[in-house]
């Protein structure tokens, strides 16, 4: 049987998601080898759930494991984005057709929640509004109600999110760029599938312009 931590996961778990946040957040840098003793300690996880963790997060391209070398968090680069931005193109599109097209009242009310929040401009800070943009993501994968292509959309966006971390320090304020989901989540409260799926489609790729650009400078 598996060992649980004290938040209820299984200790793999635990340690899967503890990486992971510092990976998508910055506090582990493409680059850096993964000091997994260390690592195991802070967490209080033994080897197997660590190596439990970082099989999955290679798997989630997050890590890069070189035998004998050790592990070292993945880079973040120019190619890597184009990839993530056509599957996300295709998926986010996917979902909020489906969104739209299977809307329920109920979910109107979160969306409206969303656009509420997009119209007083609660994003203050960059941090902020990734933070929105994610609460945002997460509320249109769950009315698609497609567990498969919720947790692809889910991996693929915490890559994005890891690469606007990458890029944040020089970017001007993205408020603007969460702003654009407001067109996007009328189109779902309205029942509009066509809409809804281009403008998901443009809002990948305007975050692709995005990065592309403080990549390359």
């Amino acid at each position: 049987m598996a060992r649980t931590s004290t938040a209820g996961r299984t200790l793999a778990e635990h340690a899967y998601l503890e990486l992971r946040e510092r990976i998508i957040d910055m506090r582990l840098e493409p680059g850096e080898a993964l000091d997994e003793d260390a690592l195991m300690k802070e967490l209080g996880v033994g080897r197997t759930p660590m190596r439990e963790a970082v099989k999955r997060l290679e798997s989630d391209r997050m890590l890069t494991v070189y035998p004998r070398r050790g592990t070292i968090v993945s880079d973040v680069n120019i190619k890597d984005l184009r990839a993530i931005s056509d599957a996300r193109r295709v998926l986010e599109s996917f979902a909020a057709r489906r969104a739209a097209e299977q809307v329920t009242d109920e979910d109107r009310v979160m969306l409206r929640a969303c656009l509420d929040d997009l119209a007083r401009d609660g994003a203050t800070s960059n941090i902020d509004a990734m933070d929105l943009d994610e609460r945002i993501h997460r509320a249109i994968y769950s009315i698609m109600r497609n567990s498969y292509v919720e947790a692809t959309l889910i991996q693929y966006f915490s890559l994005s999110q890891r690469m606007w971390n990458f890029v944040l320090a020089g970017l001007a304020p993205i408020s603007s760029n969460v702003r654009e989901h407001a067109e996007l989540l009328t189109a779902i409260v309205d029942g509009d599938p066509a809409r809804a799926s281009a403008l998901a489609e443009q809002h990948v790729t305007h975050f692709e312009d995005v990065v592309r650009g403080a990549l390359m400078r």
